[in-house]
């Protein structure tokens, strides 16, 4: 008996995105001589990914597609540099919007953030949140978390699903960024 990957012999290798449900169209751009592209956030994983489009009928800037569709061309990954300058001024909402799809994974953060170090806490990650209001934001927790966002946001005072979708962007303009929430949170089997 030969050791197997967990696929049957006549089973195709997975690919990347196999496992993405949802794409949410960032641009649609017309491509010579025929057809159109469109530059997408996949969902849950949240990759930046392009693919060739049959028809846009029915596609809009900030909508989700559900996978798989008839419509699309095979899914490639793109640098967070080469899309589009429309594209790009659409990734945070985007990237909202798709914490907001789900919800469960990236609260999980909110309620299991701690230390990374004596002087280093978790909520600093976040742009704009600095040791104090990382300790008050603690404080607010409590032991017994918070179930949505809107808790979050009340007493705390931020858009805890806008620092989320930015640390995001912030990870994809910037590889060495460590420790990394879209590896952490999004991208991991939890």
């Amino acid at each position: 008996m030969q050791p197997t990957d967990g696929q049957e012999a006549d089973e195709e290798p997975k690919g990347p995105f196999d496992d993405e449900t949802n794409l949410r169209v960032l641009g649609i751009q017309e491509r010579r001589p025929m057809g159109h592209e469109i530059q997408c956030i996949t969902e849950p994983s949240l990759h930046i990914v392009r693919s060739r489009v049959t028809d846009v009928k029915g596609m809009e800037i900030g909508k989700a597609i559900t996978l798989p569709s008839d419509h699309l061309g095979p899914l490639s990954e793109v640098r967070l540099k080469d899309l589009s300058g429309s594209a790009q001024q659409e990734i945070v909402g985007a990237l909202s919007a798709s914490v907001k799809a789900d919800s469960d994974r990236h609260l999980g953060f909110y309620n299991r953030a701690n230390n990374l170090s004596l002087k280093f806490h978790s909520f600093q990650l976040l742009p704009g949140i600095g040791n104090s209001k990382a300790i008050q934001m603690v404080q607010a927790r409590g032991l017994a978390g918070w179930s949505s966002f809107e808790e979050i946001d009340e007493a705390c005072g931020i858009d805890s699903v806008r620092l989320l979708a930015e640390r995001y962007l912030k990870e994809m303009q910037d590889v060495a960024q460590t420790p990394r929430l879209l590896d952490l949170l999004v991208r991991s089997e939890l």
